[in-house]
Order: structure tokens, then C-alpha cells, then sequence
């Protein structure tokens, strides 16, 4: 009996130690010491790939121990070549121009360029001489790679058999905004086009520059068989799903021609755990089980010569980086998560070769938050376990930025509605001419902070004070009419406005000139009537916001600005140099000079009517203005019937219009004016806001109209026949219908003048992700002796 027990004992004891996870402690991702990675010579022996995997793009400390992980790879077992998860194109502009630190950061995306944790492995890339290829299907700068296929196809001879202006618009909607332009070519036709010139570059002769075409062009195809058949969105919080299928596959294919194409070098895949998944055979999860990734490709096809090296931790919160807010993410009591944070160790390594890894697991590997059942042995080949991912260093908490405590009419009387102390006036603007409506004119008093605009068909109602009757103004504008203040005790019940602008026979203004040609010359000359190289200028802003008839914010600043030059894809920088708080009802909300000049202001570099593709789309006429000034420019109006992106630069349908102002002996583009206006349904409001934070504006709406203006001048201000822009203006407006009916307004004017350029001595400002230093507002006090001077230098330029 007592021999029995003593074999069940050993027999408990076997087991219990045969069950027993092997891992091994690692030294932290900051060190410099590499001899704790030894055990990675037996686990990669014979390995021709390894995918170094990372859970989400977001964590600083995760980049740090893969570059460990690359510094070992590199000196101890002859790993040459990095394949990073950014652009194969771009990586591959850059490498034509010789490897440099900033082009390299500047290729890749920007979730590991703007850190400082992944700056470690471009230091040891550029100091080792290391080999970096892109894999991605997407594509960054995609303008330049518009120009750079049509140069290759005609190179080889391959003609397009479909209109080369409209192909190359639905490439650009496809790589910049993941949709599918068919106004001019069916998608079937496009796809189509694209497979057969895929098959001319298979026929051409087997070099370097037709397979990375022919690797660009497939991935081409995948990004707009992306855009086009997985249109609807897979409501799930995986990181996976089948619509990740088609992009997966071709980096994949990417990935393995380069291999099959250089079988003698070792390669580290970086990207992210969800593409390097080995085999998910083992998730039965509805949704995430229909995901294929990247990685079974490769292990499929490489055998034994791949590896999967996954990251994993046990966080317990999460930083929505759209909030800035944490929430908490508990780790599920048995989870693999769970075992290995019971170890209390830092840093682990596991490896998925032992008994314990090879049955169903609870893992947050698939998830910000739930947990999925999986074989993790056979998600990856090994893990590196982090108790603590922590956010780049470059990132800065919410609420560390500190607040400065300085800082000709006719017809009747307008109908008036008496509430109390109040007054609603309401009326109608109307065209003099044509005795039409003018629909969603702008209507400002701007002394007593109330800004409005009229519906589709021109009436309004302004809520006043009836003590602003005897000696309040308003104004009212709109564009191609002239701009009319008008004392409130005048106005009538219909206001007439004259046209501005008076629409021409192209044969009088231009000698037998079209208004196509006089654009297409302009946008032509761009490359040498405006800026190319970088330049600096200082800015004078004034930000005006306004929230149901109170000024919530009213600011002026003064910045530093660093320009690419107008044919960059790059965006400016800037550096806050003076701040000037006249009203802040929110100081906690608004503290950096990027809400406010980060969006889309020079419409050389942005405007879809200047794009030397798509200004062909718009309908085009001369008019002539009233002002003697502008005699010396062509008067071009547009507008467009299409309503997407890829016309408009806005997410949701609008309707888009305005003016070009083009010089007539130069063709300098001189003065832009656009005009952006909508209306917007509950059903429409859901899908195309909901995700980004301007949806909790909206979220009780059942109708908002919304109308922006945005204006930029440009002048030769060294009398070289080089235009800069030395004005933008930027007003938008939103109404705001609730479903309880209740109306709420919203208006955002943005003035800039831009002076003082420096084109010599061009100081660079560098690019803020996430470390915001330079655009913060209170970087700086309120300088009263700056101030008056700077306003004095004003009034002696206006006076001049």
C-alpha cells in the first residue's frame, strides 16, 4: 500500500512539473546588455525570417525591447534586413536616394517614427548599414507614386487603354481616402485595367525596377479591392477580420517574392502580433475566426525557416488616445495574461515548444479588452511578456499642460416676434436680378457675438436683445453677391443683394482662352510661380470661437512657421511665440496652436480644383468683378455636382464651390475663395461622424446644416514672380437641430496674416505627434510691451 502511494506521489509530482510553464526573465527594454537574448541562437537556429510581432502600434516600451531584439538578431545571428509594415513603395523611394534618418522616418508611418523608443533601431539601422525594405500594400506619399507609374508604364511601352486623368483620380481615392470614385470608370473596368497591365510587367525582363512595380501595382490592386468590396463595416472590437483579408495577402505576396527574389538574406519582419499570427485554426470566435493573416502565409510556405515572435501584456488600463482618457482593462483571472503576471517578473520570454502552450488558453491577444479561447503554440512561436506596456515617451498626459491666468431694399418692415426682453426678427434674402432666393447666407453681428446663416432658401431669424435695435449692424455675405451692413431697425422683410460678379463670354475676357486652359496653365506654372523649397514666416492668428451667440474662446497669437514649399506632402510646422488671451471660457479644452492651423488652409497645396487631374471635373466660367483691383486677373467660378472626398476634402457630402483669381500675364495663382455648404440628416450624421470626437456635438441631432468659407491670398512679395500666401481666412459654421427640436449654433473663424518670410537662413520645427512642446499656447505669457508695438507696426503698414 505504502509502495502505491509513494508511485501516485512521484506520478503527481511528475505531472505537476511536466505542467509547469518555462519561461525566462529578461533585463529591461532600455538596456544595453544583449546576453540575456542567448537562448534566441538555439530557438532561431536555421531561421530565415523573423516576424517581430508588437500588440498595437501604441506602446513605447514594446519598441524598445524589439530593438533589443534586432540588436541581437543583427550581431549574433547575421540578420542584414529589416521589412518594416509601412509602405513597400515609399521604403523603396527612400533607399533610391541613399538610407538617411529623417527619409526613413518620413517613409514609415508615423505610430513608430514620431517616438522616441523606435528611434534606437534608426540609429542602429544607419550605424550598421542595415538593409530596410517596406511591405505594405498602402501607400504615403500618393501623388509621387501617381507620376512615378505613369513615368514606369510609359518607359515600358505599357499604354492605358482608359482616360489617364480618370484612372489616375480613382487611384488617388483609393490610396488617400479608401474609396472608389466610378463617376467616369466602373470599378470593373478599372480592376480590370490594372490586371492587364499586372500581366505586361510579368512579360517584361527580370530586374529590380520591373519587380517592384509589378509588386506595387498587385498591391495597388489590393488596396482598391479593398476599397471596393469591403465596404461595410464588421462591427467587432478583434483586431482581426476577413476585411483585413485582402490587404494581409498581399503583404504577404510581398513579402515572399523578396524572399524567393533574395534567398540568401535573413530577414526581421516588424509589424504588428495580429499580422504575424502563424495559424488561427484554433479560434472558433464568430468574426475573428474568418480572419487569414499574413503570417500563415509565410509559415505555410517557409516551413520551419519562419518564426513568430509575439509581444504580450497585462496591462489593466487602457488610454483612449481619441479622449485622452484611461479605462480600465482587468485581466481575466486564468488567462495566459493572469499566469504569467502571478510570476511577478517584469519581463519574460516564452517559448510555445513545451507541453504547457499546447492547449486552449484565454488570451487578450486579439483585443484591447475581451479575451478570446485559443492554442497559443499555434498563434506563435514565442512571446515576450510585459507586466507594464508603457505609452511612448513622447507621449504627454491629458492634464499636464498648465493654464495661464493672463490672458437697395424694398418691401415691409421685418416681422418681429416679442419674448419678453427679446426679439426674433425674421426674413428672406433674395437675388435683385433674378428675384431668386440666396440660400445659406452668412448673417453676423459681431459686436454682439451672434452669428447665423440663412436656409436653402434664404430665410433666417436672428434672436436679439431689443435694446440692440436703435444702433446695432449686421452684416450679410454671400458669395458671387455684394457684401451689405445693414442697421437692424432698416432691415425689411426680403433684402436684396446685387451680384459681384458678372458671368462673361470666354471670347470677350480671354482672346478665344477657355477657362480649362487658363487653369490647367496656372496649375502647370504651380512648380514656378509659388514656393517650392522650405521657407519660414511668422503668422498673426485670431481664433474666434463661438457657442450660441457667446463668445467661448477669442485669441490672438503670434507663430513661428516652417513651410516644405507648396508641393510637399508634408504639413506646416509651427512654434507658439505669443499668446494674447482676450476671452477663454474653457481653459482646460483648448491649449495647443494645432486645433487651429493644422487643417487644410492652403488650398495650392490642397484644393481638388487645383489638382492637375481633377479640375477637369469641375464646370468652369469667367466672371468679371466690380472692383477695378482685379482687372489685372482672370475671374474663374467652379463648382462641382460631385460631393465626395475625393472632389470636396470633406468626409461627408457637400456641396463645393468658389472662385480662382489667376494673374493675367503669369498665370500666378493670386486669390482662392472656396465654399463648402450641407445639410445633414440624423441617418447621414451617424455615418459619417460617428468614430471621430466632432460626433458628440452631434449625437442628439436629427439635422445639421454646415457651412464653411475658406479664403487664401498669395502675392508676390519679393517681386520675383514668386506668389506666397500672406492671407487665409476660415469661417464654419454649424446649426445644430436637436431631437427635441432645440436649436444650438457653433461657428469657428480663424484669421491668419502671414509675414516676415526668411528664405535663407530657414530654421526647421520639427513635426509634434504626440510630445507637444512647441504648439502648446501657454508656452508663453502675455506680453503687454510686444503687443502694443506689434499693433503699432500694423497701423503704420494699413496707413501706408
Amino acid at each position: 500500500m505504502k509502495k502505491l502511494i509513494l508511485t501516485c506521489f512521484l506520478l503527481f509530482v511528475n505531472f505537476i512539473q511536466s505542467q509547469e510553464l518555462r519561461t525566462i526573465e529578461l533585463l529591461q527594454p532600455k538596456s544595453k546588455e544583449l546576453n540575456d537574448l542567448s537562448f534566441l541562437k538555439d530557438e532561431l537556429k536555421e531561421k530565415q525570417i523573423v516576424m517581430l510581432g508588437e500588440q498595437t502600434h501604441m506602446y513605447g516600451n514594446i519598441f524598445e525591447m524589439k530593438a533589443r531584439v534586432v540588436e541581437y538578431l543583427h550581431k549574433e545571428l547575421g540578420f542584414t534586413t529589416i521589412a518594416m509594415e509601412s509602405s513597400m513603395y515609399d521604403i523603396w523611394k527612400m533607399n533610391k536616394r541613399g538610407f538617411k534618418s529623417k527619409d526613413f522616418n518620413n517613409a514609415i508611418w508615423g505610430v513608430w517614427s514620431n517616438t522616441l523608443e523606435f528611434q534606437r533601431v534608426v540609429n542602429y539601422i544607419d550605424k550598421n548599414n542595415l538593409k530596410v525594405i517596406g511591405f505594405d500594400s498602402q501607400v504615403n506619399n500618393t501623388s509621387q507614386f501617381v507620376e512615378d507609374f505613369y513615368d514606369y508604364c510609359e518607359s515600358q511601352n505599357i499604354t492605358l487603354k482608359l482616360d489617364e486623368d480618370d484612372f489616375g483620380i480613382i487611384i488617388e481615392g483609393v490610396l488617400e481616402n479608401v474609396t472608389v470614385e466610378e463617376d467616369d470608370i466602373k470599378y470593373k473596368i478599372y480592376e480590370k485595367e490594372l490586371n492587364r497591365i499586372i500581366t505586361q510587367i510579368k512579360k517584361l525582363e527580370d530586374n529590380d525596377t520591373n519587380y517592384y512595380w509589378k509588386q506595387f501595382t498587385k498591391s495597388l490592386l489590393a488596396c482598391s479591392q479593398d476599397a471596393y468590396y469591403n465596404k461595410e463595416e464588421i462591427l467587432t472590437t478583434d483586431f482581426g477580420n476577413k476585411n483585413y483579408n485582402i490587404r494581409d495577402k498581399q503583404m504577404a505576396d510581398n513579402l515572399l517574392s523578396y524572399i524567393n527574389k533574395n534567398p540568401n538574406e535573413k530577414i526581421i519582419c516588424w509589424a504588428d502580433n495580429i499580422h504575424t499570427i502563424n495559424d488561427n485554426s484554433s479560434i472558433k470566435k464568430p468574426i475573428a475566426k474568418e480572419f487569414i493573416s499574413m503570417g500563415s502565409y509565410i509559415k505555410k510556405e517557409l516551413k520551419d525557416k519562419s518564426y513568430s515572435l509575439a509581444t504580450i501584456h497585462a496591462n489593466d488600463s487602457l488610454l483612449d488616445l481619441g479622449t485622452k482618457k484611461w479605462h480600465a482593462t482587468p485581466i481575466k483571472k486564468s488567462s495566459f495574461e493572469y499566469e504569467l503576471s502571478n510570476l511577478n517578473k517584469p519581463y519574460l520570454f516564452v517559448t510555445s515548444n513545451q507541453k504547457e502552450m499546447q492547449s486552449i488558453k484565454e488570451t487578450r491577444l486579439l483585443n484591447f479588452v475581451d479575451f478570446t479561447n485559443a492554442r497559443l503554440d499555434q498563434l506563435h512561436d514565442g512571446y515576450i511578456y510585459f507586466k507594464n506596456a508603457t505609452l511612448p515617451k513622447l507621449e504627454i498626459p491629458i492634464d499636464s499642460v498648465n493654464v495661464s491666468n493672463k490672458q437697395q431694399d424694398l418691401g415691409k418692415k421685418i416681422e418681429q416676434i416679442e419674448i419678453g426682453k427679446n426679439v426674433i426678427l425674421k426674413g428672406q434674402l433674395i437675388d435683385k436680378e433674378s428675384k431668386e432666393p440666396i440660400p445659406f447666407a452668412t448673417i453676423i453681428l459681431k459686436n454682439e457675438e451672434i452669428y447665423r446663416v440663412a436656409d436653402e432658401n434664404g430665410f433666417y431669424q436672428l434672436p436679439i436683445k431689443k435694446t440692440m435695435m436703435e444702433n446695432a449692424s449686421v452684416e450679410i455675405s454671400s458669395m458671387g453677391f455684394e457684401t451689405r451692413t445693414i442697421r437692424l431697425k432698416e432691415l425689411k422683410d426680403k433684402t436684396y443683394f446685387n451680384q459681384k460678379f458678372q458671368t462673361l463670354n470666354e471670347v470677350v475676357i480671354t482672346s478665344f482662352l477657355s477657362p480649362k486652359t487658363v487653369l490647367k496653365k496656372a496649375i502647370l506654372n504651380k512648380k514656378i510661380n509659388h514656393p517650392t523649397k522650405p521657407f519660414n514666416f511668422y503668422r498673426y492668428g485670431k481664433v474666434l470661437i463661438n457657442k450660441n451667440d457667446i463668445n467661448e474662446l477669442d485669441l490672438e497669437l503670434i507663430t513661428k512657421d516652417y513651410d516644405y514649399g507648396y508641393l510637399s506632402p508634408y504639413v506646416i510646422t509651427q512654434r507658439v511665440e505669443q499668446i494674447k488671451w482676450n476671452n477663454n471660457n474653457n481653459p482646460k479644452k483648448y491649449k495647443y496652436s494645432s486645433e487651429f492651423f493644422s487643417y487644410r488652409q492652403n488650398a495650392i497645396r490642397y484644393a481638388n480644383i487645383l489638382h492637375k487631374r481633377k479640375y477637369k471635373k469641375f464646370n468652369l466660367k469667367f466672371v468679371k468683378s466690380d472692383n477695378p483691383i482685379d482687372e489685372t486677373t482672370y475671374i474663374i467660378s467652379f463648382q462641382t455636382e460631385r460631393n465626395k472626398w475625393n472632389y470636396t476634402n470633406k468626409p461627408y457630402p457637400t456641396e463645393y464651390s468658389g472662385r480662382i483669381y489667376i494673374d493675367k500675364k503669369t498665370f500666378a495663382i493670386v486669390k482662392v475663395v472656396e465654399n463648402w455648404k450641407t445639410t445633414l440628416k440624423s441617418e447621414e450624421i451617424e455615418k459619417h461622424f460617428k468614430g471621430y470626437e466632432s460626433y458628440k456635438r452631434f449625437i442628439k441631432a436629427k439635422q445639421i446644416i454646415i457651412k464653411e468659407e475658406n479664403t487664401c491670398t498669395y502675392s508676390d512679395i519679393y517681386n520675383d514672380g514668386k506668389y506666397y500666401a500672406t492671407k487665409y481666412f476660415n469661417r464654419s459654421y454649424e446649426e445644430i437641430q436637436n431631437i427635441d427640436d432645440k436649436i444650438e449654433n457653433r461657428v469657428l473663424e480663424m484669421d491668419s496674416d502671414l509675414y516676415d518670410f526668411e528664405l535663407n537662413n530657414v530654421e526647421e520645427i520639427e513635426y509634434e505627434f504626440r510630445k507637444m512642446e512647441q504648439t502648446v499656447l501657454n508656452r508663453v505669457e502675455y506680453d503687454k510691451t510686444f503687443w502694443n508695438s506689434f499693433y503699432e507696426r500694423k497701423k503704420k503698414e494699413k496707413s501706408k
